[in-house]
């Protein structure tokens, strides 16, 4: 099932920036690391301190997944120049609700691969969240190595 990428307009951004942030404080929550009261406004403030200038921000790529002419899903991509390649960290992947458990996960992910390879990208990182068993499952799967855990305890 081979897809294709297309950069998102500024109504796909700002759409997506909005479920992001809901999205990701809801994530920090579950995690136990934000207080459910601040999570909204934290979230909102890391994701505008990463891309200030929104769409346009330098070395941010924001993709929609196209399977044919069919959206399945979105990537938030972050390239950084290096000495002789560059290296990219994935901020966000999405499957649309109605599309997952078909697949599309591993689809994005030799997509990003190939992607990568055209882009001349040596590396892509990522975080996961110690609770989204699924995602770890399918980055293993695809080839991306645990690198370092973060721990706490709570009293």
């Amino acid at each position: 099932m081979p897809l294709h990428f297309r950069s998102m307009d500024e109504l796909k951004y700002n759409d997506f920036i909005e479920k992001l942030v809901a999205e990701y404080a809801g994530e920090h929550i579950k995690a136990g690391t934000w207080d459910p009261e601040e999570a909204h406004g934290l979230a909102q403030s890391q994701i505008q301190q990463l891309v200030p200038e929104g769409l346009g921000t330098s070395g941010h790529r924001f993709f929609i997944a196209l399977d044919k002419s069919e959206p399945v899903g979105s990537v938030w991509l972050n390239i950084q120049p290096r000495e002789k390649k560059k290296q990219a960290f994935i901020f966000d992947l999405k499957i649309e609700e109605q599309q997952q458990g078909k697949g599309y996960g591993k689809a994005i992910m030799a997509a990003l691969d190939e992607y990568a390879k055209a882009e001349n990208i040596e590396k892509i990182a990522l975080h996961v969240f110690a609770h989204n068993e699924r995602a770890l499952k399918l980055y293993q799967t695809m080839g991306y190595e645990i690198k370092s855990y973060n721990m706490e305890k709570r009293f």
